[in-house]
């Protein structure tokens, strides 16, 4: 069997896998179901090649991100499939959005071009809403939400050795600093159980009930997580060469899944579907594809013309969400969104 019907197969064994994609188990044997994708419309104003970054999603066919919009970046949401711009705080001239939580709470970093200072923010119906950054801390950014509304951030110090991560609990109780205490240690998704995951120098950290664990992998020298879902971690492994570079699942328990076909793992949704990229010959990373859970679910299709293009965001509903451009996608592009479509 060739490795379209290896894959068709796998799926048609998978009912909920099938389900959860959008694809009827019938149609498996009799269609090429392919990572159809859509340009989702900017708002008036735009730089029509967006120049922003499709970020978050509240996981149920609503988005958000940041784009250039009236020379500047702003936050935008998709709502109906509509865009609708949400702006930057007030004294602000940038804002960046980095994630959404199932009932549609942002949260990012705005930026004051002219001074440099940066502040943490929160956006919901009531609008803009700073975080406080805790006394004897230069500077804080948001990185992340959970669905009950914990921010994750980070702050840094005067001193290098007391710059660390940050939760501003949801229940509006003092924030809780994490002092840094390995040589790398970014601060990157946080779990609804409260569980934070970090790139860590050499191996996944997770921060859980107030001390480190660590994830590994077999074979490899280096492990980083991407992204935290449920306790699974997805990321890549490495050797130390971009040739030796896999992408990997890690399960709740700690156990290390190579992800087939991948050079790295980005975004995982509840229900195990993981969106990363595949390698290529003259590039740090190729075109991006999709997994459920350990079984390679296609490669995403490009959108029109555009000859860059990848995957950062997957939403419970079962879409994959990133951007598209002309230019490297590092510098932003526009907002696309992929569904598996018979």
């Amino acid at each position: 069997m060739g490795n379209w019907g290896k894959r068709v197969g796998a799926l048609a064994t998978v009912a909920i896998a099938l389900t959860a994609l959008g694809v009827p188990a019938a149609e498996a044997g009799t269609h090429r179901p392919a990572w159809q994708p859509t340009l989702l419309p900017l708002p008036a104003g735009a730089d029509p090649a967006g120049r922003g970054y499709l970020t978050s999603t509240n996981g149920h066919g609503e988005y958000t991100g940041s784009f250039v919009v009236d020379g500047k970046l702003q936050v935008v949401s998709w709502r109906g499939g509509k865009p609708v711009l949400r702006g930057v705080p007030a004294g602000y001239e940038s804002a960046m959005a980095a994630d959404e939580n199932r009932v549609g709470t942002v949260v990012g970093t705005a930026t004051d071009n002219d001074t440099g200072e940066i502040r943490p923010f929160v956006l919901d119906a009531r609008g803009f809403r700073f975080r406080v950054t805790p006394a004897g801390y230069q500077s804080a950014r948001g990185v992340d939400i959970n669905s009950r509304g914990d921010v994750l951030g980070q702050v840094t110090h005067a001193d290098p050795a007391k710059n660390g991560s940050i939760v501003w609990p949801a229940n509006g109780s003092a924030p809780v600093i994490i002092p840094k205490s390995h040589e790398i240690e970014f601060p990157m998704d946080i779990d609804d159980d409260g569980t934070i995951l970090f790139i860590g120098s050499e191996s996944v950290l997770l921060w859980k009930n107030g001390r480190y664990l660590q994830r590994t992998a077999p074979g490899f020298r280096y492990a980083e997580g991407s992204a935290l879902r449920d306790g699974v971690v997805v990321g890549s492994v490495s050797d130390g060469t971009i040739a030796g570079t896999r992408a990997g699942r890690w399960d709740a328990a700690g156990r290390f899944t190579l992800l087939p076909g991948g050079i790295g793992a980005y975004a995982l949704n509840r229900f195990g579907l993981i969106a990363g990229a595949t390698p290529a010959p003259d590039a740090i990373q190729g075109p991006p594809m999709a997994w459920w859970g350990t079984t390679a679910v296609g490669a995403l299709k490009q959108p029109g013309a555009y000859k860059q293009y990848q995957a950062s965001q997957v939403s419970d509903d079962g879409t994959i969400l990133g951007v598209a451009s002309d230019r490297p996608v590092y510098e932003g592009g526009v907002p696309v969104m992929w569904r598996f479509r018979g």
